[in-house]
């Protein structure tokens, strides 16, 4: 099982029946970044305890709360807008540059060896690779 389908349950950790509790249990020792994420709850859960101790409430607010939670909208994914902002503004840059390595090329003096138009277009590839790599994780980022 992916540590997605992980969290829910880990939220539900002190809740949960012998079976699923096993299943989580083994997942846990193997998992670090589950272990993490349970010992931080863990952490709260009894700050939370501590905090509130010897304060009572009515007997359905707990359900109350937990079907509200169930109840609540899942979160929307983020939008690509921004990450396509990012991609065309490293273009515009790599652009840029290149347009800048191409009118700079002629008025550089390099002894013993000329340069061409065709470094000009190697340094524009270079940029434009170098955004196209950036740009593509910044997508990547997306899944996280």
């Amino acid at each position: 099982m992916a540590c997605a389908e992980f969290e829910q349950l880990l939220l539900e950790y002190p809740e949960l029946e012998n079976g699923a509790r096993a299943r989580v249990d083994a997942h846990v020792a193997q998992c670090s970044g589950c272990r993490e994420f349970l010992d931080a709850l863990l952490v709260v859960d009894s700050q939370l305890t501590a905090e509130f101790a010897g304060q009572e409430v009515s007997a359905s607010f707990a359900p109350a709360v937990h079907q509200r939670v169930q109840s609540a909208a899942p979160l929307a994914r983020p939008s690509l807008v921004p990450e396509l902002l990012d991609f065309a503004g490293w273009g515009a840059i790599a652009a840029l540059a290149g347009l800048l390595a191409w009118w700079l090329v002629p008025l550089v003096p390099v002894p013993h060896w000329e340069l061409s138009l065709d470094a000009s277009f190697a340094a524009v590839g270079a940029f434009l690779l170098a955004a196209l790599l950036v740009g593509i994780r910044s997508f990547a980022d997306l899944k996280d």
